[in-house]
């Protein structure tokens, strides 16, 4: 091994042992800043030139494009109070408080779904306390029910969570929202349906000291659709309306490229016009701006320098020999290694990074846009692998961050607990439906 590459495993294993120890410490800078650290580092020791990481960054503009997008149009929706709404009426869907768990799992599942789940959990946290007091049980069971649906329903879309849009942008998909769709809805409507039936099993009993209470906190949650007003609520909020519009016209023209094999536009591009369209007519602009997470996208910014030295240092090359991932022309026993691989991996380092260094490994395996199962694959596995334990996602983190701030304890033995064997079915039933090709 030539010393450029020694030097690349070095810078490699400093990052991701940092990332280690924040997360199972929760002490330290935060990840965006650790991998900003290691983008430097990587510059400093000469794995990349100055050229090389600007090249990296510059070739995953797509990525940090359309993550932008989706947090401006998340902004302005929190904003606009949207996102309270819906949670609200959510909550008012269910009958009882035992009805709880199950009705917040799909409804908040559904809507990660169509929007960042980091940034949706910002707004699911409070809402889910607020309702924990109002109906005087314990917030725990409800933090978890949240933690676990918007990873279990972000897996639907290449917009749902950062790592989905990693392989969509990255992987040379071209009808990308059309090859999720194919293969991740089956798996992921027998997984929500799962994971319903079962936190409501589980949780239930906790929500029944909260039965009278209920029916006063369920009365004025509000229709879906408030009546009346709506042209001055348009006006005010163009969100309400650029939003939807928006993720219309990219299923749309995705689904009509895949039908026709006619000339497609890229996602990414949609969704900045959308976002453009948005900062235009939106008179808030200046807030909506400030609302972007913009510690995600240098998270980002960084994570590709690194991985970008990694590949340059023939560290990810190297690493080939050492995972069992098949090439294509294997579906089922790749699809197993895929899934093994993901879980564990995304507990490590967890799953944007994991994800990041997988991408350039698939490629060197021949994987490409003719062979979709394997990158869908990879994208579903690293999401559900979420549910193992708290490392394996942000948006966990995001979660007991906030919990933690508002005085309640939100720990590792309970997570695992509950969110392990529902990891486990989500896991086989996502490798049961890809290597039957379903």
């Amino acid at each position: 091994m030539s010393p450029t590459n020694l030097v690349s495993v070095g810078v490699l294993a400093i990052v991701f042992a940092a990332v280690i120890v924040r997360q199972g410490t929760g002490r330290g800078p935060g990840i965006w800043a650790i991998f900003l650290g290691g983008a430097f580092l990587t510059v400093a020791t000469d794995v990349l030139s100055v050229t090389g990481a600007e090249n990296a960054v510059a070739q995953s503009f797509p990525v940090l494009l359309f993550l932008f997008a989706l947090f401006l149009f998340a902004g302005a929706l929190e904003r606009a109070g949207a996102l309270d709404h819906l949670a609200r009426w959510i909550v008012g869907r269910a009958r009882r408080a035992a009805d709880l768990p199950a009705f917040l799992f799909v409804g908040f599942g559904i809507a990660s779904a169509f929007l960042v789940n980091d940034a949706l959990v910002l707004v699911g946290v409070p809402l889910l306390f607020a309702v924990a007091r109002q109906v005087r049980v314990d917030p725990k069971p409800l933090l978890l029910v949240l933690a676990f649906s918007v990873t279990v329903g972000s897996v639907l879309t290449p917009f749902g969570n950062p790592q989905n849009l990693l392989v969509s942008v990255s992987s040379g998909l071209s009808d990308p929202v059309s090859v999720f769709l194919r293969y991740l809805l089956l798996p992921t409507g027998i997984n929500l349906a799962f994971g319903a039936w079962y936190l409501k099993r589980s949780f239930s009993p906790a929500m029944r000291s909260g039965e009278s209470e209920f029916e006063a906190a369920r009365r004025p949650a509000p229709p879906l659709f408030p009546t009346g007003g709506w042209r001055a609520r348009l006006l005010r909020y163009p969100v309400l309306w650029v939003f939807p519009g928006t993720i219309l016209v990219i299923i749309t023209l995705d689904a009509t490229a895949a039908l026709t094999r006619g000339p497609v536009i890229p996602i990414w591009e949609l969704a900045a016009a959308g976002g453009m369209l948005l900062l235009v007519l939106s008179p808030g602009r200046t807030q909506i701006v400030h609302r972007v997470n913009w510690t995600v996208l240098l998270l980002f910014a960084g994570l590709f320098v690194v991985v970008g030295g990694a590949v340059a240092g023939g560290v990810v090359s190297a690493a080939e020999g050492f995972l069992p991932i098949p090439g294509p022309g294997h579906t089922a026993s790749a699809v197993a290694a895929i899934v093994v691989t993901s879980a564990v991996g995304s507990q490590v380092v967890s799953n944007v990074p994991w994800v990041a260094l997988q991408i350039p490994l698939f490629s060197t395996l021949g994987y490409g846009s003719s062979t979709p199962i394997a990158w869908v694959a990879l994208a579903a596995a690293s999401t559900l692998a979420g549910n193992l334990t708290l490392l394996g996602a942000a948006s966990n983190l995001i979660i007991a961050e906030q919990s933690e701030k508002a005085g309640v304890p939100f720990r590792l033995g309970p997570f695992v607990r509950y969110g392990a064997p529902l990891a486990f079915v989500t896991f086989v039933v996502l490798w049961a439906t890809l290597a039957l090709g379903l």
